[in-house]
């Protein structure tokens, strides 16, 4: 059987892919300091081996790392908003520690590390819509740029080492489990917001775009490509169809049966215009196809929500 350990296991991302990896007969380790508790991987903590530890503390790590063939890199300390106010924090504890990770997975002798990396930020201002993989990456914000560096630093063990990896440059995944009381993540945001018939708050003229993609389809897509077992390392992930933050509230409106009237206030000038993601070459190479479309998928966040009566608290991993 082959041993899969998900870094940030019990996160958003993270436990989708925990489920979906014991559907498939993977064994499945799950690491985090579970500071936002078990909530999410409780149905299935019994199927799975749980180590609670730091991922800055080296001995935690390689107590996880223990004959595991595939590592699931999927604890980050940031986002792209928390990113801008503290540059160090996320170098020390986002690009250091995962390249010691990195140290410890080689020692070890890991068959690969999987990497969650950015689509929705690692391009800055594209030159080009959709984007592509081939698209020069102009990180505009402290998080996109410790991925972009973590990145490079997978490619360095590669071709030093020969320790194989592969980076999924995710759009901006969403769904249930996604936590509505934060600042990363605007479709849970946005419906909670509605939910309690508070005003969403759009910075900018509400006409920028992004590239949503459903957490289910997120997940296939990553399955996909490690059973493919492709050469190629780099791959985008979305849905490849961009929707502004106006659509997205008419979209939310329908779904929600409610009136929705956002409050506009003035881009800081940290946000990206527009990020739309190619997805040809995943298309190409494993047949892999999004399945819900944006109405879908927001109709399903709003069912999870209404179901939802316990206070989400903030994740620390993405």
């Amino acid at each position: 059987m082959t041993n899969c350990l998900i870094l940030g296991g019990s996160g958003f991302i993270g436990s989708h892919l925990a489920e979906a990896l014991i559907k498939k007969d993977y064994s499945v380790r799950v690491f985090g300091d579970f500071k936002s508790g078990m909530r999410n991987i409780e149905a299935i903590a019994d199927r799975i081996d749980i180590i609670k530890g730091d991922f800055q503390n080296a001995s935690d790590v390689d107590l996880a790392v223990k004959d595991v063939d595939y590592i699931f890199h999927y604890i980050s300390t940031t986002n792209p908003a928390s990113s801008f106010d503290n540059p160090v924090y996320d170098i020390e504890t986002n690009v250091i520690s995962s390249v010691r990770m990195m140290e410890i997975a080689l020692k070890n002798d890991v068959k690969k590390i999987i990497f969650p990396s950015t689509g929705g930020t690692i391009y800055g201002d594209a030159r080009k819509i959709p984007i592509s993989e081939d698209e020069p990456a102009n990180p505009l914000n402290p998080y996109a740029i410790s991925k972009l560096t973590t990145e490079k630093y997978l490619h360095y063990f590669f071709t030093q080492y020969g320790m194989h990896y592969l980076i999924l440059r995710y759009s901006n995944p969403y769904g249930d489990r996604q936590n509505p009381l934060g600042n990363q993540g605007v479709i849970p945001i946005f419906l909670n917001k509605i939910r309690h018939n508070e005003a969403p708050v759009i910075y900018g003229d509400g006409n920028s775009v992004r590239d949503y993609i459903y957490i289910d389809d997120a997940v296939d897509a990553t399955i996909s490509l490690l059973e493919r077992g492709s050469h190629e390392k780099l791959f985008n992930i979305g849905s490849g169809t961009g929707t502004t933050l106006n659509q997205l509230l008419k979209i939310m409106s329908d779904v929600t049966g409610k009136s929705v009237s956002p409050i506009y206030k003035e881009d800081e000038g940290r946000y990206i215009r527009n990020v739309v993601l190619d997805i040809s070459k995943i298309q190409k190479q494993t047949g892999w196809r999004p399945k819900i479309n944006i109405s879908e998928g927001i109709a399903k966040t709003w069912e999870w929500l209404e179901q939802t009566h316990y206070k989400i608290n903030l994740d620390d991993v993405s």
